[in-house]
């Protein structure tokens, strides 16, 4: 936790905005190590009174009314603990800005935590820990969850040990921070599931008005690649088109549906074949040159994407040197497979159970209840592996809460 504080203090921890207000898209649960907010799980009773628990968060289309962006977290809580987010900054006192919208078809109970470190213990493990409960209505819709005007009941604590040094009664953060001497380094954190409700969540937000950094959590990217014939082909012929799927950390997408197009001469593109898979394939019958391109639709845990283009050229006939010698016949059109009619378009995903987030240091676990994607989104809910952390005193993911 020291180290968590004097990172803070250092301006090397990342993610804050000094002045004007700035949204951070995070994709997935990839909130990079050193970064001023990280995905944690706390104990609802007590900040390190946590059960075993692996939480794998989910990763899905918003739906109802409220959200941020496309995508948000979800996780499906076992109940006792609590999954959220925690952030870290340097003044207390003027940290007037922290909260999460949370989406909860059945309702959620959660709790938040506040850590300071009182001037007179700069340079120690010691920190104090303020918690408070916190909870989200049932509802189809995001509500937002403010926690900087609770009244947190706080506890000193050695964070080397994880052991309670001293316990105070309720306090509000500004009126603790002046008791204890003055303004300090701390964190925040917000986190739900106590009850065990699934839960999704989205916009993180810290800071100050004029200065605050909102989270966006959304999908991962995807990349497409085609590859063919590089010289060039006769009429008639069979050539195989290939593509690979991967998201944007490099991974290939292994449930990606990808769809042939062919460019047609009014520009448009009609569909030909439909594979899907992280490396996928289709063999053509090539009349004439023509254009081609990989399209995959998007998912709830993945933007769509589409390959460059790439034209299979055919080689000019060459003249016949004898106009009494018959030509091949037309090929058989039984030869050649009837195309789809149409583009594909992604299902709606049918809402999910639950909502969810992550471990940031290890890994939660849970999928939203994504809402149908649009026109070019498909309904295949994946799974993120990711990591849960703790809120260290600022830095450390195990350090803090969690």
């Amino acid at each position: 936790m020291a180290t968590a504080l004097a990172a803070v203090a250092s301006g090397a921890l990342v993610g804050a905005s000094a002045s004007g207000d700035a949204v951070v898209v995070v994709r997935g649960t990839d909130l990079p190590a050193g970064n001023r907010a990280q995905l944690t799980m706390v104990g609802c009773d007590a900040v390190f009174d946590r059960a075993a628990e692996s939480l794998q968060p989910m990763i899905g289309v918003n739906q109802g009314t409220g959200g941020l962006g496309k995508r948000s977290l979800a996780f499906d809580p076992a109940g006792g603990n609590a999954v959220g987010v925690v952030g870290y900054v340097e003044s207390m006192a003027t940290t007037s800005v922290a909260s999460m919208a949370v989406r909860a078809e059945s309702g959620t109970t959660g709790v938040a935590y506040a850590g300071f470190q009182a001037p007179a213990d700069t340079g120690t493990d010691l920190m104090w820990i303020g918690r408070a409960e916190v909870s989200a209505p049932a509802s189809t819709g995001w509500t937002t969850v403010p926690v900087t005007g609770l009244g947190y009941v706080w506890t000193k604590y050695d964070m080397s040990t994880r052991e309670q040094v001293a316990t105070v009664g309720s306090s509000g953060v500004p009126a603790f921070v002046r008791a204890m001497g003055g303004d300090g380094y701390g964190f925040y954190s917000v986190a739900f599931g106590c009850d065990g409700n699934p839960v999704s969540l989205d916009g993180w937000q810290i800071g100050r008005p004029g200065a605050s950094t909102t989270y966006d959590f959304e999908g991962y990217r995807s990349t497409t690649t085609i590859d063919g014939p590089s010289a060039p082909v006769t009429a008639g012929d069979r050539v195989t088109l290939t593509g690979t799927v991967a998201d944007d950390r490099g991974t290939p997408i292994a449930g990606a549906r990808a769809v042939l197009q062919a460019k047609q001469p009014d520009g448009t593109w009609d569909t030909v074949q439909v594979d899907q898979g992280a490396h996928v394939r289709a063999t053509v019958r090539v009349r004439q040159t023509t254009t081609y391109r990989w399209k995959v639709f998007s998912t709830p845990m993945t933007e769509g994407s589409t390959s460059d283009p790439f034209t299979v050229t055919v080689a000019d006939p060459a003249e016949p040197t004898d106009p009494a010698t018959p030509t091949d016949g037309p090929t058989d059109p039984g030869d050649e497979p009837s195309p789809p009619t149409g583009e594909p378009t992604e299902q709606p995903s049918a809402p999910a159970s639950s909502d969810a987030p992550v471990e940031p240091a290890e890994t939660p676990s849970v999928e939203p209840t994504p809402p149908a994607d649009p026109p070019e989104s498909e309904p295949a809910s994946e799974q993120p592996a990711a990591t849960t952390s703790e809120p260290a005193a600022a830095g450390a993911s195990e350090d803090a809460a969690g």
